[in-house]
């Protein structure tokens, strides 16, 4: 069992903590073309469960509240600004998306925006989305089919990709997506704790290791390559996401914060807290606080971050 799945049981079955049945999980309901698709091409949806969490039932009533956002964005030590932020709240609705692109100086640029602008304008195209962790399931196959097929000035394939981590959230419900290693932090009082898992090689090789396929010394002589990816927008034929299936119930005051990897590469988690307790009056200079703090540093990745806080009143 994951220390995530321990710390997550732990936040759900707090007095006053985090509500819902804590779940991540990739496939139902998706539309009936892109499941054929899927099916044709082979693809595997893999399906992760945090099943030995503490399960509350929800039972109070949906709460429009006012949700404040924050982004922010550098650029670090790198030659080019390859991740792609966006932060939206109107009437109790929100959405926020943290792309992390990869694949060259242009490349990561071209394959963050165009994965950003594929969910997002899909999300204003729609007047109402009443299911929306299909949606999020939907639009990650488009958008990774959408980055697959971008392409150089001479028509070849750009061969870039990019990771997503979004979060929606309506009236008191959180929802969320993510492909790859970017972080959703979700943060009441002074608890934080990272939601999503990290597609990386680190998850077969933990995996492969608590079913007994994989000796201590086999881990450790491939841990070298723990931090490649083995899914992001841009595979091509994506079969490894996390959606949340069912809603968390907010609290007033809670915080969500959206972030590339540059970000937690460079500071702890009670690091990061810190600094957003220090700002929790201001999202937009807590997000500028978290980016300042990587500001200057050898070696920085580009760090961004979106950041939003919900109000019940």
């Amino acid at each position: 069992m994951h220390e995530q799945d321990i710390r997550l049981g732990e936040l759900c079955g707090r007095p006053g903590s985090l509500n819902g049945t804590a779940v991540i999980n990739t496939q139902t309901d998706m539309d009936a073309q892109l499941l054929t698709d899927a099916e044709q091409s082979g693809m595997e949806v893999i399906t992760l469960e945090l099943s030995e969490t503490k399960a509350v039932t929800q039972q109070l009533p949906k709460k429009q509240g006012t949700i404040e956002v924050g982004t922010a964005s550098v650029i670090g030590s790198r030659k080019s600004q390859q991740d792609s932020v966006f932060g939206y709240e109107s009437q109790g609705r929100a959405l926020g998306i943290v792309c992390d692109g990869m694949g060259g100086l242009a490349g990561g640029e071209i394959a963050s925006r165009a994965a950003l602008e594929s969910i997002a304008d899909a999300w204003f195209a729609q007047k109402d989305i009443p299911d929306i962790p299909s949606f999020f399931r939907r639009e990650a196959v488009r958008a990774d089919k959408k980055v697959y097929r971008q392409e150089r000035e001479d028509g070849s394939r750009l061969e870039a990709g990019t990771t997503i981590v979004a979060v929606a959230v309506r009236d008191d419900e959180l929802y969320w997506l993510s492909v790859g290693d970017s972080r959703l932090y979700f943060i009441r009082g002074t608890d934080i704790l990272s939601l999503n898992i990290e597609h990386n090689y680190r998850l077969e090789l933990n995996t492969l290791l608590r079913e007994g396929k994989l000796t201590a010394q086999e881990y450790a002589a491939q841990e070298y390559q723990a931090e490649a990816l083995i899914s992001y927008l841009g595979i091509g034929n994506l079969s490894l996401m996390d959606v949340s299936a069912k809603p968390y119930l907010l609290a007033d005051g809670d915080i969500m914060l959206l972030t590339s990897d540059g970000l937690y590469r460079s500071l702890k988690e009670d690091e990061i807290l810190e600094i957003v307790l220090k700002h929790k009056k201001d999202m937009q200079r807590a997000a500028q606080a978290l980016t300042a703090a990587v500001k200057g540093r050898k070696k920085q990745d580009n760090t961004s971050v979106v950041i939003l806080q919900y109000h019940s009143g």
